[in-house]
């Protein structure tokens, strides 16, 4: 694609059929056709939390990426928008509207662990989209990170020992910046009744807990990876429409 040409809609790059992940080859003919440096960011969560709609506004657009107003997941496998990026002429903005996580009608998270693999290892910037608040619920609803984190350790060491996931650090050079999207948010900032900042609530959300229990381990899991792995993170919070 052309640095003058424009994909006046999306395109799926990375189809979901039949419980496996197929490109599609007009979706890498345009990627390959692009001659300026690009930023790559790809959106993940569950579905039906609005990812479509938060990526059409990245795009600078009220439609594009397909929106449901159902129970039922709207976005199949991952699509790709390549869009001008604002403020930049020199640089092509490439957003991934990627497959609801934790579809009930599919039921696979095998699929679900590489639809999140394959946002982690495409993109420049990781958005992880929610509900509500940050919390134990939205912390177990994020275990796909460990599951990257099981899959990364089996290649870096083919024998499980525990110094596996340090020795997975060399990867985060690969990876993404992370931003936590948090969505319809309706607290107060607060951390021991003083104001905080999006990113001191994400940052007091990943703290660990001392010792060695079983219950603490569990806690701790999902925690260090997104520590280890996106060591450059953002929150943002968005309070609910009123």
């Amino acid at each position: 694609m052309a640095s003058k040409m424009r994909m006046p809609a999306p395109l799926c790059l990375i189809e979901n059929r039949d419980r496996k992940l197929v490109v599609h080859q007009e979706a890498l003919r345009l990627l390959s056709g692009i001659h300026q440096p690009v930023v790559v960011v790809a959106i993940v969560g569950l579905y039906r939390t609005g990812k479509s709609y938060l990526m059409n506004k990245l795009a600078g657009k009220n439609s594009g990426f397909s929106l449901g107003a159902t129970v039922q997941a709207n976005t199949k496998g991952i699509w790709m928008w390549c869009v001008p990026y604002p403020g930049r002429p020199e640089q092509t903005l490439v957003l991934l509207d990627t497959e609801g996580l934790g579809d009930v009608e599919k039921g696979d998270t095998q699929n679900d662990s590489w639809i999140f693999a394959l946002a982690v290892l495409l993109s420049s910037t990781l958005v992880y989209n929610s509900m509500g608040t940050i919390d134990q619920n939205a912390m177990d609803q994020l275990h796909y990170v460990t599951e990257l984190t099981e899959r990364i350790k089996s290649k870096s060491s083919p024998e499980a020992n525990s110094e596996a996931l340090e020795d997975s650090a060399e990867y985060v050079r690969f990876f993404p910046t992370f931003i936590w999207a948090v969505r319809d948010f309706t607290l107060q900032l607060e951390l021991n009744g003083q104001p905080c900042t999006e990113d001191e609530y994400l940052e007091n959300a990943l703290k660990l807990k001392k010792g060695i229990s079983r219950e603490v381990q569990l806690f701790n899991l999902p925690r260090e990876c997104i520590r280890l792995f996106f060591p450059t993170r953002k929150c943002f919070i968005f309070d609910r429409p009123t």
